[in-house]
C-alpha cells in the first residue's frame, strides 16, 4: 500500500515537473512577430473571417481562429495570444504523451516519452510561433487517449469522448479528420453496433457543428469548394505522386526525411540499435501497437505520397513515434538501469541543445530551422525591416515583396500597415510582375486564375523603392547602384531613392527595373482597374 502512494506521488511530482519544464523553457523564446505566412493569415482571421482572401487559407480551421479570438480578448496582442494557444497546446501534448504512454504499457515509459517530446526541436519551435501544429498535435494526443479508453471500455460515455475529441480536432484543422481515421475506428472495433452508432452519430454532429456555419460565411457551399479546389491546384497537386513523379514530389519528400531527422535525431539511431538486438518477429500485433501504428501510419502515406507543407505537419506523429520507439528499447532490455536512464538524459539534453544550439541554416523548401536561433534571427531582421522602413515617408514610398508563399509579402503587409507593399510574383498563366497590394491593413490578395500580372506598373509621387527577399533582389539588375542592408537572417534589404516625378516599375524578362519616361502609359497600382485576359 505504502509503495503504491509512493509510485502514485511519483508519478505526478514527474508530470508536474514535466509541465512546469515546458512552459518555463517556452516563455522566453516566443516569437515577436508572424513567423511566416500563414501565422499572418491567421491574425488577419482573428479580425475578419474571410477565406477568398485566405482569412485564413482554406480549410478554414475555424475552432482555431475562435479559441484565438478568445485568447485576444485576453492578451492584447494576437500574436502572443496564439502563441499562448501553442504553449498551452504543448503542455497538453506532454501530458497527453505521458498519460497514453502509462496506459499503453507504463509508467516509465509515459515520464521518458512525455521527457522526450517537451524538449523535442520540433515541438519546441511550434511552442513559440502563431500556427496550429501543436494545437493540432495536441488535439491528437486526446483522440488517441480517447480511442484507447474506447477500445478497452467499450460503453457510451466512451464513444461520447470519442466522437466529441474527434470532431474537436477536425474543428481545429479539418485536414487532421483523415489523418486520425484509423484511430478513430481503432476505437469503436470492440463497441457494440448500438455504441458504434453512437459515437459516429456524435462525431458526425460536432463535425457538423463547425462545418455548416463554416460553409455559410465562406460564401455557401460552391464558393467554399471553389477556394478549397484552387488552393489545392497550386499547393497540394504539384507535390502529389499522383500527379505523377516531379521534381516537386521529390523535394516534397526530402522535407519530410529532413524534418524526420531533425524531430527524430539521435533517438532514431539508438532505437534502430534496439530493433537489431530485439529481432523482431511477426508475431500478432498487439493491441497497444494496433493503436499507435494507426495513429502513426495514415499521416506518414499523406505526407510523403500527397502533401508536406510545413514541418510542423510532423507533431501529430511525435507521440506515437516516441512511444514506439521506447517500446523498441524495452523489448531491447536498454529501458533497465542507470546506463539507460543516462542513455535517455542524454538523448533529451541532445533535442534541447538541438534546438537551444543550433545556429539559423538554409533548409529544404525555404523552410526555417526549427531553432532558438532561427527565432532570433527572424525577430531581429524584421525589427530592422521596421527601423529602416520607418525612416522613409509612408506616402511616397512602395515595398516590393515576393508573392510567392514562403516569401515576406503577407508579414511586410501586416507589419507595415501604413505603407503600400506590392506582391510580385508569377500568376496563374506563367506571366510575371505586380499581383497584390496591402495597404492600411487591408490587402487584395486572393486566388484567382483570371488575375493576371502587371509588367509594368505607374507609381505618382514616388521617392523610395523598397525591395525585399532573395528572390526579388536577384531581379534587380543595377542592385549595385541601390542601398543594401543584410538582415540578421540573411536576406537583403534594397532602397532606391528615385527622383521626384512620375515613375515606372517594370517587371518584364521578370528583373525588377525603375523608369522615368513620362510617355508610358499604365494604371497607377493605388487604383488600377482590375485586370484583364
Amino acid at each position: 500500500m505504502l509503495r503504491s502512494r509512493l509510485t502514485a506521488r511519483w508519478w505526478e511530482a514527474t508530470s508536474a515537473s514535466l509541465l512546469l519544464l515546458t512552459a518555463l523553457t517556452r516563455l522566453p523564446f516566443r516569437s515577436e512577430v508572424p513567423i511566416n505566412w500563414d501565422a499572418v493569415q491567421y491574425l488577419l482571421a482573428l479580425e475578419r473571417f474571410d477565406i477568398a482572401l485566405h482569412r485564413p487559407h482554406p480549410p478554414g480551421n475555424p475552432l482555431y481562429v475562435l479559441l484565438g479570438r478568445g485568447a485576444n480578448a485576453l492578451i492584447p496582442d494576437p500574436n502572443q495570444a496564439l502563441i499562448a494557444l501553442s504553449i498551452i497546446a504543448s503542455l497538453v501534448v506532454v501530458w497527453g504523451t505521458a498519460a497514453i504512454g502509462e496506459r499503453l504499457a507504463s509508467r516509465r515509459v509515459g515520464a521518458w516519452a512525455a521527457l522526450l517530446v517537451a524538449v523535442n526541436p520540433l515541438l519546441w519551435f511550434y511552442g513559440e510561433t502563431a500556427l496550429s501544429y501543436a494545437p493540432e498535435a495536441a488535439a491528437g494526443v486526446l483522440v488517441a487517449l480517447a480511442a484507447w479508453r474506447a477500445y478497452t471500455r467499450p460503453d457510451r460515455w466512451s464513444a461520447l469522448w470519442l466522437g466529441l475529441t474527434t470532431a474537436f480536432t477536425g474543428g481545429l484543422r479539418p485536414t487532421a479528420l483523415p489523418l486520425l481515421g484509423l484511430v478513430w475506428l481503432f476505437g469503436v472495433w470492440t463497441m457494440r453496433w448500438r455504441v458504434r452508432a453512437l459515437a459516429a452519430g456524435v462525431t458526425a454532429a460536432g463535425c457538423l457543428a463547425w462545418a455548416v456555419p463554416l460553409v455559410v460565411v465562406s460564401g455557401g457551399p460552391v464558393e467554399y469548394w471553389t477556394q478549397l479546389r484552387l488552393l489545392t491546384r497550386i499547393a497540394v497537386e504539384p507535390t502529389s505522386l499522383a500527379s505523377g513523379p516531379s521534381m516537386r514530389w521529390l523535394g516534397n519528400l526530402w522535407s519530410v526525411v529532413s524534418a524526420s531527422a531533425v524531430m527524430l535525431n539521435l533517438f532514431a539511431v539508438v532505437v534502430a540499435v534496439a530493433v537489431v538486438r530485439a529481432r523482431p518477429s511477426l508475431r500478432p500485433l498487439s493491441p497497444r501497437a494496433c493503436l499507435l501504428w494507426a495513429w502513426l501510419i495514415p499521416p506518414v502515406l499523406m505526407f510523403t505520397l500527397v502533401h508536406f507543407g510545413q514541418w510542423g505537419y510532423l507533431l501529430l506523429i511525435l507521440p506515437p513515434v516516441t512511444i514506439l520507439g521506447l517500446l523498441a528499447l524495452e523489448r531491447a532490455g536498454m529501458l533497465d538501469g542507470r546506463v539507460a536512464a543516462a542513455r535517455l538524459v542524454a538523448l533529451a539534453l541532445a533535442g534541447a541543445l538541438a534546438f537551444l544550439l543550433t545556429p539559423p541554416l538554409a533548409m529544404p523548401g525555404h523552410e526555417m530551422q526549427p531553432s532558438r536561433g532561427a527565432l532570433a534571427a527572424h525577430n531581429a531582421a524584421w525589427r530592422e525591416v521596421t527601423r529602416i522602413v520607418s525612416e522613409l515617408p509612408p506616402d511616397r514610398t512602395v515595398v516590393l515583396t515576393s508573392s510567392d508563399g514562403r516569401q515576406s509579402f503577407r508579414i511586410a503587409g501586416y507589419l507595415l500597415p501604413q505603407y503600400s507593399v506590392v506582391g510580385v510574383g508569377r500568376d496563374w498563366h506563367g506571366n510575371w510582375g505586380s499581383l497584390y497590394d496591402a495597404i492600411d491593413g487591408q490587402s487584395d490578395y486572393r486566388l484567382d486564375p483570371t488575375l493576371y500580372a502587371h509588367a509594368l506598373v505607374r507609381v505618382t509621387d514616388l521617392e523610395y523603392i523598397v525591395v525585399l527577399d532573395n528572390s526579388l533582389a536577384e531581379r534587380v539588375p543595377d542592385a549595385i547602384t541601390w542601398s543594401r542592408w543584410d538582415l540578421p537572417d540573411g536576406r537583403p534589404l534594397l532602397v532606391h531613392r528615385s527622383p521626384p516625378g512620375t515613375t515606372y516599375l517594370s517587371f518584364a524578362d521578370r528583373k525588377i527595373r525603375v523608369l522615368h519616361e513620362n510617355a508610358f502609359r499604365s494604371p497607377s497600382f493605388r487604383d488600377r482597374p482590375p485586370a484583364q485576359p
